[in-house]
């Protein structure tokens, strides 16, 4: 291994990175009576014993501000009262600097271990060295090392600065975790004292000299062209400045990389504030090119329905369907149909970039800072490392700051005009140029035997796919061979079939499981409920008594895991006790993003109104950093989940998105909320996913529960359709 000390890997850039993050240089003046110390990218230690952690990962609502630095001070061993948290900016050399996917935690949590345990390795080494002692009599408390033979103490900010000079440790040992004095406890979000005043900082606060402030007015197709504005009345308002056209088309076309949609087209209002920008705006009248190609949503739903009788792509294959489904003697066929979704975090989209001259700049609420750093070279042409990204705390997120249009239109118009800009987006826009949750139309035919074993499972999907849209390579796998009850029944047919469209796509809050959940999930009860079956013990016989399935090659499943969370939920609701005329309970399971799942929907359905009582979580994603912050996070998939559940949908008339904002795309109201218990299955293994896990069993436990209730099938979302609600 090359000997590089942290003194020299911060002379590499860390320390200029993280600067321009919170506006000071990191390295104090030599004069001044204190200074700080990197000893990695994310620990900075003064000489007064100060000490600022720095969360890796955005910050997006999911709590990794607080989380990532907890796993951090634990290995570190500091007082988490006498530390400060920092956002960091986006850094090339760290790893996985994204939140999605239920990631930040997951693969991020050994990372962690080892830049706190690497710097406390050093730091004891470098006591070691000043009082000439073995290093295995010394000990660490509270940012503090101790000797006790000799009864003396030094702090962390007296040796940073020899600890910084010496070998990083290739492998350091990490605490055992019955040693955690942090991780497990729970603590506040360390932004909640300023976002409950009111002084939490996000991007839209964000102010730079001769800075202007633009709105775009977008074309009303997702790839349509602006033709001719006229600005007779919107240059009347006072502040307006100018006008510029952004044209997609002269910047790569529809997409700009694999992983990120290009900016939508249109002009640009640029003025000295919001409120002139936005009045502007509205008064521009535009003349757009119309696409060829026009989608209707109605129009889409029936040509999934459609597609779903050709031979679709064959994801998965195991066994033959046919002949198991011959000899059976209890099988269902049912057709589900989910709609388009919008994202519709609280902070509409926006982005404040510098491109007036060659070093570049961006201050954006984003997911994906290096997609993002990448995405904005690729669209001005520019080198990524004249690229500097500031991450902002999101007000939301839910997938759609994954990627990076958002902050392409700012990069360009700010190039344009050599002028620091600021774009801001309506309600309206966040809404109607969404890169929406794909919609999909899906049929189950399944059968089981006499002893209630389900032996043929045959699942085809038709949609226009997400990676269609992001013009991915390949046969987009929407199904994916994972996807459960894949190896647990012995004859299963995955198929896909694609029906090219044009609505914009993305990810969603849980992705594919945010739909195919809801399909299989329903599908198990309906099959339970024809073999006259209790749904909790039909669901545990599919599950079975091994504890590990192989559902492919690279992948085996803890089907132990799953037995676990169905059981914890059917004893927090007492299953299989009776309930009043009226009222039901349903049961949906998942395995998605790492975390097993088990979810209770209570409902009454009275007179064609539906009213969701409680609902209950079980889950088990492996070693709980902060148990606060984490039952929040599944109060909040779950509500996600209640909103689309009930309300959500997004339709589309001749190109156009017909919602504009919270009258029309409602999300779940107060009185619309239930109760919502969370039970965590207690675990040492490896921390899993969480924000995305608890969403999709939402919306089949609801249905499972209205069939309870009534033995009417919803099968089709969103449930407004079917019930006032």
């Amino acid at each position: 291994m090359t000997e590089v000390t942290r003194r020299e890997f911060v002379q590499l850039g860390a320390v200029s990175s993280l600067g321009l993050l919170i506006g000071i240089p990191i390295e104090a003046n030599a004069q001044e009576p204190n200074t700080t110390t990197s000893l990695h990218p994310l620990i900075r230690i003064g000489s007064d014993n100060n000490i600022t952690l720095f969360a890796q990962n955005p910050e997006l609502g999911q709590g990794v501000k607080t989380a990532l630095p907890m796993i951090i001070a634990e290995e570190l061993d500091v007082d988490w009262a006498d530390i400060t948290i920092e956002q960091a900016g986006w850094d090339e050399r760290l790893e996985n600097q994204f939140s999605g996917g239920s990631l930040s935690i997951r693969i991020n949590f050994t990372p962690m271990r080892q830049a706190g345990a690497s710097a406390r390795q050093m730091l004891l080494l470098a006591a070691a060295n000043h009082w000439q002692v073995p290093v295995n009599e010394l000990s660490t408390n509270n940012s503090q090392i101790h000797h006790e033979d000799s009864n003396r103490q030094l702090s962390y900010g007296e040796l940073a600065e020899a600890a910084a000079e010496l070998p990083v440790p290739e492998d350091p040992q990490l605490k055992a975790i019955a040693d955690f004095k942090l991780i497990g406890q729970s603590i506040g979000d360390v932004d909640t004292p300023e976002i409950v005043a009111g002084t939490q900082a996000y991007s839209l606060d964000i102010k730079l000299p001769n800075m202007l402030y633009a709105v775009v007015k977008r074309s009303p197709y997702s790839d349509g062209q602006p033709k001719s504005f006229d600005s007779g009345k919107a240059k009347q308002v006072d502040g307006v400045i100018g006008f510029e056209q952004i044209r997609n088309d002269q910047h790569g076309g529809r997409v700009i990389l694999p992983n990120s949609p290009n900016f939508v087209s249109g002009v640009a209002v640029m003025a000295d504030n919001t409120w002139a920008a936005m009045k502007a705006a509205q008064l521009l009248n535009v003349e757009w090119e119309r696409p060829d190609s026009l989608d209707n949503s109605n129009t889409l739903i029936k040509r999934f329905e459609e597609a779903l009788d050709t031979n679709g792509n064959e994801i998965r294959k195991d066994g033959d369907i046919e002949e198991a489904a011959a000899h059976s003697s209890q099988k269902i066929e049912a057709i589900y149909q989910l709609p388009f979704l919008a994202h519709v975090a609280m902070e509409p989209m926006n982005c404040t970039a510098d491109a007036s001259g060659e070093q570049i700049e961006i201050w954006a609420p984003t997911q994906n800072p290096s997609l993002l750093a990448e995405t904005v070279a690729t669209a001005l042409n520019a080198e990524q490392d004249a690229i500097t990204v500031h991450v902002i705390r999101s007000g939301g997120a839910f997938g759609r700051r994954f990627y990076a249009d958002f902050a392409i239109d700012a990069a360009l118009l700010s190039q344009k005009t050599k002028r620091p800009v600021k774009v801001v987006w309506t309600r309206e826009d966040d809404i109607q140029h969404d890169y929406f949750r794909p919609a999909s139309v899906h049929r189950v035919r399944a059968a089981a035997d006499n002893n209630g074993n389900i032996v043929s499972w045959h699942h085809r999907m038709a949609n226009y796919s997400r990676d269609a849209f992001l013009e991915r390579e390949g046969v987009p796998a929407e199904l994916a061979n994972y996807e459960f009850p894949a190896a647990f029944v012995p004859n299963l047919l995955y198929e896909y079939v694609h029906v090219p469209a044009h609505v914009p796509l993305g990810q969603w809050r849980a992705v594919e499981h945010s739909a195919n959940v809801f399909v299989v999930a329903s599908a198990i009860d309906e099959l339970a409920y024809k073999t006259n079956t209790d749904p909790v013990a039909f669901l545990k016989q599919l599950v079975g008594d091994e504890q590990y399935v192989q559902v492919r090659e690279d992948f085996r499943f803890d089907a132990s895991r799953l037995i676990g969370v169905i059981d914890r939920a059917a004893k927090e609701t007492n299953w299989g006790t009776p309930l009043p005329k009226g009222r039901g309970r349903g049961i949906a399971i998942t395995y998605n993003q790492g975390a097993w799942v088990a979810e209770v929907a209570e409902v009454t359905v009275d007179s064609g109104r539906l009213q969701i009582d409680r609902i209950t979580a079980a889950i088990d994603t492996g070693l709980i950093i902060n148990p606060q912050a984490a039952e929040l996070q599944v109060q909040g998939g779950i509500i996600e989940g209640i909103s689309a559940a009930l309300l959500g949908e997004i339709t589309v008339k001749d190109g156009i998105v017909q919602q504009s904002n919270f009258h029309d795309y409602a999300i779940a109201r107060m009185h619309q909320v239930p109760p919502i218990d969370v039970h965590f299955i207690k675990s040492d293994s490896a921390p899993r996913g969480l924000g995305e896990p608890p969403l999709p069993p939402v919306a089949p436990a609801i249905c499972n529960a209205v069939f309870s209730a009534t033995g009417q099938r919803v099968r089709e979302l969103p449930l407004k359709n079917h019930f006032s609600v």
